[in-house]
């Protein structure tokens, strides 16, 4: 899950969400190091689909089956 997949011909898909922050943080090729980009840059720059793509779950776990 590349979050530059448009530098691999690959697309990058956002959930709706995400795309409402300011500014999103992601791994930078290490598990010590992060990159903080404004989403608006970062939506410049990969032109990311925006799409629904997290399912809320209710707050009480012992109610998932």
């Amino acid at each position: 899950m590349p979050p530059f997949g448009n530098l691999y011909g690959l697309p990058t898909y956002v959930d709706q969400h995400l795309a409402q922050e300011d500014y999103i943080i992601f791994e930078a090729g290490t598990y010590t190091d992060a990159i903080k980009i404004s989403y608006r840059d970062y939506a410049r720059a990969v032109k990311p689909q925006v799409a629904d793509l997290v399912i809320d779950r209710p707050a009480d776990r012992s109610r998932w089956s």
